[in-house]
């Protein structure tokens, strides 16, 4: 096998524009306005808005991602066989943005159209923009393999995607209370849905900027793929899988954490509005921390930052579940720790992720993007699903009451959902990922293979 090559040398070919990679990466900032409000506040927004019960709540969420990702692969063996002037994965950005945005506002203003039926109507409209956001979402992610298969790149185009993602995150964190409140005119459920409108607009006018940033490169191979194909790549590729259980289980552990923390904030430290500062405060630590993971994975190693990052969460939830502070400064403190090592986990998935792919063409002879980037959609996305079903069941199980006093025995429930169980996730996480098979330069060295292979 060869050495491994250069930056100068055949991979340095595929280096990228600056503007290219900030437009990229910019792509994120808009979904990120999506998928932050999602996550931070809808299930808040069932329960103590709508008046769902947890249970249900929870229940709605959990099917809701479930479905989202039984069709993720799904959307990746489409989106590996789309032909278009446009290339493979651009034509969803630009047809598949302004629908994500109507799909957006229709999740918040179904308790509006139908206030009859809440549940019947959060159910539909939250698998409509679960599906809208498929289509969009997993041809962008699989754009990374397609420009570069450079891994150093590829670094900075994860961590492109990272700064803007965390900038999304806070502007959603800080913004969508105090905008739903504003706007609601005494309606926090009409203030919710006018935040939607203006995120929606403000997300589709990123997306144009990403699809007239990037290209995809030609000589990255375009295989014509039949689904037993697709099927031999992802059962031959044991990087991808170890990677993708790593991933289930940091999932888990961010989902349950904060979905968690809006309940301890309110019920254990007292401060009802106290949650905004503190996911704002998470998000901007995280954004703080990307670009020196990012320069970090450079020098050393990808899967040695994503190891580092997992076991530092594990011991900061760990530490927070033996504390439980019910001080706001000591409790603020140990979330900013918690998005420092957040941060380094996301820039590594993404930035080991398409390195997947080229192992995969490696060990298979058959190069499917999106089937892996659809599948590893469908891990985040399912283990997401299961742990907001698992909060509200929880919640449930341990007498939560929505806007009342809770018993002893609940707050001692919300210590353990909140810190322990993802402390125990986090450590399995990064448990795995120490069977992670390429580690130093050999993803470098399967590359200048391929690229021999290919030229023979």
């Amino acid at each position: 096998m060869n050495r491994e090559p250069s930056e100068g040398g055949a991979v340095g070919m595929n280096r990228v524009k600056l503007g290219t990679v900030i437009g990229y990466g910019a792509g994120d900032f808009g979904l990120n306005l999506f998928y932050t409000g999602l996550n931070l506040y809808l299930l808040y927004y069932y329960t103590d808005v709508v008046g769902l019960a947890p249970g249900i709540a929870g229940s709605l969420f959990m099917v809701a991602l479930l479905w989202d990702a039984v069709t993720d692969p799904v959307m990746g063996a489409v989106a590996s066989r789309t032909r278009s002037p446009f290339g493979r994965y651009r034509p969803y950005i630009l047809l598949g943005g302004p629908l994500l945005g109507a799909s957006f506002v229709l999740l918040f203003a179904a308790p509006v159209l139908w206030p009859a039926q809440p549940v019947i109507a959060c159910l539909l409209t939250h698998l409509l923009f679960r599906s809208v956001y498929t289509v969009f979402a997993v041809p962008y992610v699989s754009l990374s393999a397609a420009m570069t298969t450079s891994g150093n790149t590829r670094t900075s185009l994860s961590g492109a995607r990272m700064q803007f993602a965390t900038l999304g995150a806070i502007a959603t964190a800080f913004l969508t209370p105090w905008l739903a409140e504003q706007l609601g005119g005494g309606s926090l459920v009409r203030g919710y849905m006018m935040t939607a409108v203006i995120y929606a607009l403000l997300a589709e006018a990123v997306f144009l900027v990403t699809f007239f940033s990037v290209r995809e490169r030609a000589d990255i191979g375009i295989q014509r793929l039949d689904f037993s194909a697709s099927i031999r790549a992802v059962r031959g590729n044991h990087a991808f899988w170890i990677l993708f259980a790593s991933v289930v289980m940091s999932v888990v552990a961010t989902t349950v954490f904060t979905k968690s923390i809006i309940y301890y904030t309110h019920y254990v430290i007292g401060e009802a509005g106290m949650v905004r500062e503190v996911l704002t405060l998470y998000t901007i630590a995280a954004a703080a921390a990307v670009l020196g993971w990012t320069l970090l994975a450079r020098r050393t190693s990808k899967s040695l930052v994503l190891t580092i990052g997992l076991a530092f969460d594990a011991v900061v939830f760990f530490l927070l579940f033996l504390i439980a502070p019910e001080s706001k400064p000591l409790f603020l403190g140990f979330v900013v720790l918690a998005g420092i090592g957040m941060a380094a986990t996301i820039v590594a998935f993404w930035a080991m992720l398409p390195d997947t792919v080229e192992y995969g063409e490696w060990k298979t002879g058959v190069r499917d993007e999106s089937i892996f980037f659809g599948l590893y959609q469908f891990s985040q996305k399912a283990a997401s699903g299961l742990a907001v079903g698992a909060v509200g069941l929880i919640l449930q199980a341990i007498g939560y009451v929505a806007n009342a006093d809770q018993t002893a025995d609940t707050l001692v429930g919300l210590r353990v959902l909140s810190f322990a169980l993802p402390a125990a996730a986090m450590a399995a996480a990064a448990v795995i990922i120490a069977f992670y098979p390429m580690r130093g330069n050999r993803h470098s060295t399967i590359v200048a293979q391929l690229k021999l292979n290919g030229d023979r």
